[in-house]
């Protein structure tokens, strides 16, 4: 069974080196017993700042070695797991987030949640009342998440200082959202608290107090241009491994980039290198996902600009497979 370790290396997001270091103050925090941190070796990584919360979520996640609340709670024996069972099914049938329930029902107290959550993810565990909403950010922080998608996923922006956009989390599967907003907003810095789901229900009526819905439905099933209709400045990419084909997604996300901007993105480094990994990471999920409802290899993946925003299409390349076409 491939290692943890031995993933982060394949992704790309720590060396052999790092992973050697992390895994030595593994073993000394082991056999020292030490309680103050973490032993799980994604957030060591964290600690040592050689990766972040997200991209370590989103890996684990994706290759399904992710340890959920559920297991980190029966690991550290603080309540059996048919008994947290029984609790996660109630629920469910009450529509409440599980970390919520376990608060809410005083089943988990506070203190001890707020580390099981922060040694798996990294991410504190806040009380809403300690935000203090400023009416004046209103529009900016609706303008990230509006009503209806805030309502749909149980995330919503919290506060907003200089380019520090603080956001509610209500479950740990809202990281991917996140992900997606680092994408999408990147003039925003997104630093992500878990919230009890009751002060995620008093702040939303505060932020969005008898507001029209601004929400529409994500149009993730347009066509793809085609060689008759491909609007103007369309370029496309074919790509038949998503892991192999490193620069055809790097010409995709120059032209992304290029689109979006409306200049030739510059490389400083950091933000660059950042954000063209957030996008090969949507190309490779994309290509995952169409493979595998259609059967083909071969994904086009087309960059493009529709009412003034860049946007990327994707379809099978074999026009005779019936795959799922997706728009970002």
């Amino acid at each position: 069974m491939i290692k943890t370790g031995q993933i982060m290396i394949q992704e790309g997001l720590v060396s052999p080196g790092d992973v050697s270091q992390a895994l030595d103050i593994q073993k000394r925090n082991k056999d020292s017993g030490f309680k103050g941190r973490s032993h799980l070796l994604g957030m060591i990584l964290c600690e040592l700042n050689l990766t972040t919360p997200l991209n370590n979520f989103y890996v684990l996640k994706r290759h399904h070695k992710l340890m959920s609340v559920m297991d980190r709670l029966c690991e550290k024996k603080m309540v059996s797991r048919s008994r947290l069972e029984n609790i996660k099914a109630e629920a469910e049938r009450k529509a409440i987030p599980f970390i919520s329930f376990l608060l809410e029902k005083q089943i988990i107290p506070k203190a001890r949640l707020q580390q099981v959550l922060f040694d798996l993810f990294g991410i504190p565990l806040r009380p809403v009342s300690d935000i203090i909403f400023d009416p004046t950010c209103r529009n900016d922080l609706t303008a990230v998440i509006d009503r209806d998608l805030a309502g749909k996923l149980g995330i919503i922006p919290l506060h907003l200082s200089g380019n520090l956009l603080t956001l509610g989390l209500t479950d740990p599967d809202n990281l991917l959202f996140v992900r997606k907003l680092d994408l999408k907003f990147p003039q925003y810095r997104f630093l992500p608290v878990f919230i009890p789901f009751s002060g995620f229900k008093w702040f939303y009526s505060i932020l969005y107090p008898k507001a029209p819905s601004s929400f529409t439905p994500k149009r993730f099933m347009q066509h793809p241009p085609t060689e008759k209709n491909a609007p103007s400045g369309a370029g496309y990419e074919t790509i038949s491994n998503s892991k192999l084909d490193k620069h055809a997604i790097a010409r995709l996300f120059r032209q992304y980039e290029t689109l979006r901007l409306g200049h030739e993105p510059r490389n400083n480094h950091e933000t660059y290198n950042y954000r063209q990994n957030l996008f090969a990471d949507f190309i490779r999920d994309s290509y995952y996902e169409i493979t595998a409802q259609s059967g083909c290899k071969t994904i086009q993946f087309y960059v493009t600009q529709q009412e003034g925003r860049a946007m990327v299409i994707a379809k099978p390349a074999d026009k005779s497979r019936k795959g799922k076409e997706i728009t970002k």
